[in-house]
């Protein structure tokens, strides 16, 4: 009996976050549900290689009429049953993937710094005793200036561009701008917000202040203080560079290499792009966030209880799988309880509230 799988579908006409998909292994082939259309793959036109944080993922792609297609696999649970397939596994591609796995898995040792320290003597010796992904990303980070920070989100956008439909007016993009403007003011970054027309719940930032609301965010609040939340949040994650630092991630010691020389590939590039949108970000990066974004909304005048409120909302969301913006943004009982007791600390002060007419804006 054929197992299917969960997974989700990126390029071609797919959202920038990709759209649900169901992937079916049968015979020498595979079958990829997604959008009411079934698309069919032979086993000897695909191509894996692992995804996601840690690379943890799995990601099938091939080339189609429309452009190259992706499907990434990223739960657990249904990479480990792609994993179990006997026809999966038996596929040449599975054995150098299984490969780069050892090879990954040595990288993340001292081993891994060893090796690398044979190719990347410039930097070897401001990174010898980072040798964590994290940190080095950081390091990496610090050497990329504004300028070139902006031109790395700009070019990100454009590659993921023709995916998005925005919305450039209307009452909930002049909602957001003005609650953008109003987070953002003295800030290094010149920020462009835009909304998108999906009925995803999800948001995101690319480098340089470019952040992308989806219209079904905007939907789900219940008042501007919970977009006013979420967007203090990713502007947040710009501001502290967490957009910059996931991308680098993203792209490798190969992609690291290429920025630090400012010599940065299309396609480590357009991978990390694709991935952009679908990743984690770290603990202390969400937790940072939080703590920024609430101080944010404090010092401008704007209740901070929207924040809370809204990962609360989301997370008694239909009762089944989360919503993409949570599971990106993990809003854990811990980060909930914490920006409770943030809000208690602030004793009896009040806040005005936010007026833009009726709400969510139409």
């Amino acid at each position: 009996m054929a197992t299917t799988i969960d997974a989700r579908l990126h390029g071609g006409g797919s959202p920038a976050t990709g759209e649900p998909a169901e992937l079916t292994i049968v015979g020498s082939h595979i079958e990829v549900r997604a959008a009411g259309q079934v698309h069919t793959i032979q086993f000897d036109e695909i191509r894996v290689r692992e995804v996601g944080l840690n690379r943890a993922g799995i990601e099938l792609s091939w080339d189609a009429p429309e452009g190259t297609r992706a499907l990434q696999v990223l739960d657990a649970a249904a990479v480990h049953s792609l994993r179990d397939n006997a026809a999966f596994v038996s596929l040449p591609q599975f054995s150098v993937l299984r490969i780069q796995q050892k090879r990954h898995a040595f990288g993340r040792s001292v081993g891994w710094t060893l090796l690398g320290a044979l190719v990347f003597l410039p930097v070897l010796a401001l990174l010898l005793f980072l040798w964590q992904s994290e940190r080095i990303a950081h390091a990496a980070a610090e050497r990329i200036s504004l300028t070139d920070e902006v031109a790395l989100g700009d070019r990100a956008f454009k590659q993921m561009r023709d995916s998005l439909e925005l919305e450039d007016g209307g009452p909930a993009f002049d909602a957001a701008q003005s609650l953008g403007e109003r987070l953002t003011r003295g800030s290094k970054y010149h920020y462009r917000i835009h909304v998108a027309r999906s009925d995803v719940v999800n948001a995101f930032a690319l480098p340089g202040g470019i952040i992308v609301i989806n219209a079904g965010l905007i939907d789900a609040t219940h008042r501007p203080e919970e977009l006013a939340g979420v967007l203090a949040h990713e502007i947040q994650h710009v501001e502290r560079r967490h957009s910059l630092v996931a991308m680098i991630k993203n792209m490798g010691l190969r992609g690291l290499w290429l920025l630090v020389t400012g010599d940065v590939g299309g396609g480590v590039f357009g991978s990390a792009v694709l991935e952009l949108t679908s990743l984690n970000f770290s603990r202390d990066a969400e937790a940072e966030a939080d703590a920024r974004g609430f101080a944010t909304l404090v010092a401008v005048g704007i209740d901070p209880s929207g924040m809370p409120d809204f990962f609360h909302t989301l997370a008694r969301q239909d009762g089944a799988s989360p919503p993409p913006f949570l599971s990106t943004h993990p809003a854990s009982a811990e980060r909930e309880q914490k920006l409770r007791m943030s809000i208690k600390e602030l004793g009896q002060r009040r806040f005005q509230a936010l007026d833009y007419g009726s709400w969510p804006p139409k």
